[in-house]
Parts: structure tokens; sequence; C-alpha cells
């Protein structure tokens, strides 16, 4: 039987996976009021992938800073490992985006659509990982329907903003 992942890599593995998503749907929602029929999809995968990736590396820079402090050592091993992958949740995150945007720069979808579809991906994946975090709590099944309403309500609101602001 294979050993279960310590509780802190999980809660830092979801915690990673949220903030990356977050963070991917505030890019492409800012994306967004720039991005006209002329805006090549191209540029858009380039600014998602840059916010992406300095993003995990800030994250993956901070945790082993925070490692050596703490542990007065760099992290090695099966902590080195942990490590990297919590980090890469925001990679991870930002995948299916960035292929939404590549259907676009092979000419599947038009530039504009394919941010606006990448974003309500991202609402949707909250939603998910919101769900996969709540359905074995204590929580009673309406505590937890809102707590996934609340998550993905956010996320909508924000796209919602943008909408109504463009």
């Amino acid at each position: 039987m294979p050993e279960a992942e310590p509780v802190e890599h999980v809660v830092a593995t979801l915690r990673e996976r949220m903030y990356g998503a977050i963070s991917c749907l505030a890019t492409l929602a800012a994306l967004a009021r720039y991005t006209t029929d002329d805006t090549s999809a191209w540029v858009r995968v380039l600014d998602v992938a840059v916010a992406a990736g300095g993003l995990w590396a800030a994250a993956l820079l901070a945790e082993f800073i925070a490692r050596l402090s703490v542990e007065g050592r760099a992290p090695r091993g099966r902590d080195a490992a942990h490590m990297l992958a919590s980090s890469g949740q925001i990679l991870q995150a930002a995948a299916v985006p960035v292929l939404i945007l590549i259907a676009s720069a092979v000419g599947l979808l038009d530039t504009t659509t394919a941010v606006w579809s990448a974003m309500w991906f991202l609402v949707a994946e909250m939603a998910l990982i919101t769900f996969a975090a709540v359905r074995k709590t204590g929580l009673v099944w309406w505590q937890r329907l809102l707590a996934v309403a609340l998550l993905a309500g956010a996320g909508a609101a924000v796209v919602a903003v943008k909408m109504i602001a463009h």
C-alpha cells in the first residue's frame, strides 16, 4: 500500500493550484481589456506564460528561502520534490488556458473568444477545486454547496465585471 502524502504537502498543492487559477484569471481579466480582433493570440500565450512562470518562480524562491531559514539548509530529496510539485501547480493551472489560447493562435477561435473561454474555464476549475476540498469535510451538503457557489461566484463576478466594463 502506498504511503499517504503528508497533510502539509496536500495543503500546499491545493493552495498553489487555487492561487495559480486565481492569478491566471486575474491576468486574463486584465488582458481582456486590451484584446481586440487585431491582437495576436501568440502574444496572449506569451503574456499568460510569462505571468504564470514569474509567479511560479516567485513561489519556488519564497519556499526555498523559507525552508532555508527554518531548516538551516536547502531542501533535498523528498522535501525538494514536494516543493517542486506544489509550486508546479501554478503552471498546471495555466496549462489549459494556454492551450485555449494556442487553439486561437492556430485559427480555431478568435483571440477575444479564447481569452474569455480561458477565463470561464478557470472559474469552473476553481469551483471543482473547491468541491474537491470540501467534499470530505464535516460540513453538511448545503454548506459544501455554498462554499463552491461562493468561490465560483467570486470568479464569475470578476469575469462579469470585465464584461460590463468592456
